[in-house]
């Protein structure tokens, strides 16, 4: 009869604990040794590591071989990273019908949690959107979309607002528009809180308001959104729900203009012609200390 042994460690268990305590470099180690014996999941975390460098350098090329090694044993995570490093190219070529194929088994992957099936789609609704991959189809876009924004995913919502706005793959309706961003810009998503705002401003799938509009581009301002930085400059400069404000109306149309929107570099121009050296310099010290809120 044989003598019982001390069970060993799981290096897989002690491995989290290591990473979830930022000892990122005995994390690698211990997860390696997992990856190595062919468990999926530390595949898919030593992936991670490789990819945004946590406890090793930083390597796209590693992080590609290991969510392969992953995603061939059908993690879904891994499949949709997977397709997210041949979309944009890192750690090896860009390849679109790769991408594809990878979004198409992340999000038909039966074992998928919610929230990443949910990211699967969008991506893939993205695929189709533009035509990358495979030919442009507003109609299977809207279909991906709509199964991403079911399951609470905010850009996918953001989008199915957009397409329904459009009429584009699905008939055009501005209610259902104004539902599926207002769904995504209660989850603080800047985009759909932009679009909402245009959506007030004119009155477009419900009864104009100028305060509902302020308040949409005021949040969507306040994370950094360029245009509607730019839209709120436009606001305090014409007094609409605010008091009229010069000098504000200048640091939001500075900030826009940081931000790449054209139309607020001419009116940081026009508003140059009417405010004081004293009220330009208070005006960009307001956006010097602009700091992008987070949802």
């Amino acid at each position: 009869m044989g003598m019982a042994t001390a069970a060993s460690a799981d290096p897989l268990s002690d491995a989290k604990a290591a990473y979830e305590a930022g000892r990122y470099d005995e994390a690698a180690k211990l997860m390696q040794q997992a990856a190595e014996l062919g468990d999926p999941k530390a595949q898919y975390a030593v992936a991670v590591m490789y990819e945004h460098g946590r406890g090793v350098t930083q390597d796209p090329a590693k992080a590609r071989d290991w969510y392969a090694k992953a995603a061939a044993q059908g993690d879904a995570r891994a499949q949709n990273n997977l397709g997210y490093l041949y979309y944009t190219g890192q750690g090896g070529k860009q390849d679109y019908p790769d991408a594809l194929a990878w979004y198409t088994k992340a999000a038909q992957n039966p074992d998928a949690d919610k929230r990443r099936q949910g990211l699967a789609w969008s991506n893939l609704g993205e695929m189709y959107s533009h035509g990358r991959g495979t030919a442009q189809d507003y109609k299977k876009a809207a279909e991906c979309f709509l199964k991403a924004a079911q399951a609470g995913n905010a850009a996918a919502q953001n989008n199915l607002g957009y397409l329904f706005e459009h009429g584009l793959g699905v008939a055009r309706d501005a209610r259902q528009a104004m539902r599926w961003y207002h769904r995504a810009a209660e989850q603080g998503y800047h985009f759909a809180q932009m679009n909402l705002g245009v959506m007030y401003e004119v009155g477009r799938g419900t009864e104009p308001s100028h305060e509902m509009a302020h308040d949409w581009f005021h949040k969507a301002a306040l994370q950094g959104n360029a245009f509607a930085q730019y839209k709120l400059g436009r606001i305090c400069e014409r007094g609409q729900v605010v008091a009229k404000d010069l000098v504000e109306a200048y640091k939001w149309y500075l900030l826009s203009s940081q931000g790449g929107d054209r139309p607020a570099g001419q009116s940081l121009r026009r508003l140059e012609t009417v405010l004081s050296p004293a009220q330009i310099d208070e005006a960009k010290q307001r956006a010097a200390v602009f700091t992008p809120a987070h949802p």
